[in-house]
């Protein structure tokens, strides 16, 4: 199993260093074309540098080479997708770059073996819905590899995998089977959407309730996706559940005020997960409500923002759960909330890539709600075992610092 459509970043992704338009070709005895300022380095074919100023230059990563002739080799696409603004000079960089065509076993451009050559200054999310258009192929079977976290909004916006590419390392073959792995791993847990009749879905989880937008809730109701960027996020962008209806009901109507406006039509949902038996073996952490885990998209940049999703991602790593995993944590009292005050409650956390895969969004009508509201719910907490959640120490201790000792595996 491989993706259909493997896209590249250029700079500190393909190769090391910044083609930058106002800096290449700008000494005297310039050519007139930007592009013809590029010349191949004589010591080294990795290296390709400004003819009118030596100082100038990109150097091909090690691992590049070997991994476009690998991707290839798999029957993949090859994608260039880049926000440089100088095509001329990534095309004519990677003209020079060469690698082994597995078609003859002969060095060729790297140009030359790319079927979506995307280098235009504009939001990421652009260039693959051109792809899209182009090949055909939905997003879930394509993958970026990027040093920039802030491009994992073709994530979260169209559910393209993405592999950050960290400490201008560029691509590495370790980042890249970790890719490759991670796509493998967001293809796995796909089940598709049929209708909205529970029946459709005789191997469906019941997970909690979810206050929405009218927006949202028309989207995903016809098994289309949307993660809101406006709303607060504080584990990410993502669709926030609870197990208590009570607490859903009030975020119903707290939205409003976050993210949407007073006159926005919200409404509760119950949400499901359509096949049990992925979602049995579908990575869980509970994670404790520390601040430096979490993100301040209201009051971060954007670039932080994205950074933290990637960290977070990382340090659950480190816990033992690899993306795609669904999130759990407690989370304070909040003012006017229907539960007494100072009391922590639970929420979970679905990300883009497993709302596309396996989430079932069903409204409830107001009667519906609070007849939820006057039965029984059964607690996160209870379904730790169950539901082989991960709590790792660090939880474990934050439990016991809210003295919530009564939380049990």
């Amino acid at each position: 199993m491989y993706p259909k459509i493997v896209a590249l970043d250029t700079d500190f992704t393909i190769f090391w260093g910044y083609l930058n338009k106002d800096k290449f070709g700008q000494r005297r005895g310039a050519a007139p074309k930007i592009e013809d300022n590029l010349q191949l380095d004589p010591d080294s074919e990795w290296k390709v540098r400004d003819k009118s100023n030596h100082d100038n230059f990109i150097r091909l990563y090690d691992d590049v080479p070997g991994i476009v002739t690998d991707i290839l080799k798999n029957g993949a696409q090859l994608a260039i997708v880049s926000r440089n603004k100088s095509k001329a000079l990534c095309d004519r960089a990677l003209w020079y770059f060469k690698a082994i065509d597995p078609k003859t076993s002969n060095k060729k451009s790297i140009i030359h073996m790319v079927t979506y050559d995307e280098v235009v200054n504009e939001e990421l999310t652009a260039h693959f819905e051109r792809i899209h258009g182009w090949s055909g192929y939905d997003y879930s079977e394509m993958i970026l590899f990027d040093d920039t976290a802030l491009h994992n909004l073709v994530r979260l916006k169209l559910g393209v995998t993405f592999q950050v590419t960290r400490d201008q390392r560029g691509l590495t073959w370790d980042t890249y089977n970790k890719g490759i792995e991670l796509w493998r791993r967001c293809k796995r847990i796909r089940s598709p959407y049929i209708d909205q009749n529970l029946s459709s879905y005789p191997r469906r989880v019941f997970l909690g309730y979810s206050g929405m937008d009218e927006g949202t809730v028309k989207l995903l109701t016809q098994g289309k996706s949307r993660v809101d960027l406006e709303e607060s996020a504080r584990w990410g962008y993502a669709t926030y559940i609870t197990d208590n209806p009570s607490i859903a009901k009030f975020f119903s109507n707290w939205i409003k005020g976050d993210a949407f406006g007073a006159d926005t039509k919200t409404c509760v949902c119950e949400m499901w997960i359509r096949d049990k038996n992925i979602f049995d073996n579908l990575g869980k952490i509970w994670v404790p409500e520390l601040g430096f885990l979490m993100t301040n998209n209201k009051k971060w940049l954007q670039q932080r923002t994205a950074w933290s999703q990637e960290d977070r991602d990382q340090l659950v790593s480190r816990w033992g759960v690899d993306v795609p995993y669904i999130l759990f944590s407690r989370h304070h009292w909040m003012k006017n909330m229907p539960i007494p005050q100072g009391k922590r409650w639970n929420e979970m956390v679905i990300y883009r890539q497993t709302q596309d895969a396996l989430l079932l969004t069903i409204p409830l009508t107001p009667k519906q709600l609070e007849e939820r509201i006057q039965g029984n719910f059964v607690t996160y907490e209870s379904q730790i075992k169950a539901w082989n959640i991960t709590v790792p120490p660090d939880t474990w201790a934050d439990f016991k610092n809210a003295k919530e000792d009564w939380i049990k595996a």
